[in-house]
């Protein structure tokens, strides 16, 4: 089955896409960091870090007090993955820095 015709400013943006795609030059080593280009050091990134909470909904985010807590099925001390889109970067924990908070690296994928 041949794949359905796409505008041309779509298969342009997919083709740049694929393009900018590159394999490392070389097997990275634990350990060892990455050096990234200023210009690509500065590329925003959303990330997303997810934690499943059973039966919680809309109504319940909106009735949430200060200070209360909210039962997840995700163990205490247990790394959270750490994804930007559906990639996962690395697994996290969570953290309270200055009344914020905070999600810090603990490994990489």
């Amino acid at each position: 089955m041949a794949p359905p015709h796409l505008p041309d400013q779509t298969r342009s943006a997919e083709i740049a896409t694929e393009q900018a795609l590159m394999p490392s030059p070389r097997p990275l080593v634990e350990g060892e960091g990455i050096v990234l280009s200023t210009q690509v050091a500065r590329l925003p990134v959303e990330l997303d870090v997810a934690v499943p909470v059973r039966d919680f909904r809309v109504r319940n985010l909106l009735a949430l007090d200060p200070g209360q807590l909210i039962e997840t099925q995700w163990a205490h001390g247990e790394d959270l993955p750490l994804a930007a889109g559906a990639v996962q970067l690395a697994w996290s924990e969570f953290e309270v820095v200055d009344s914020q908070l905070a999600v810090r690296v603990t490994r990489l994928v």
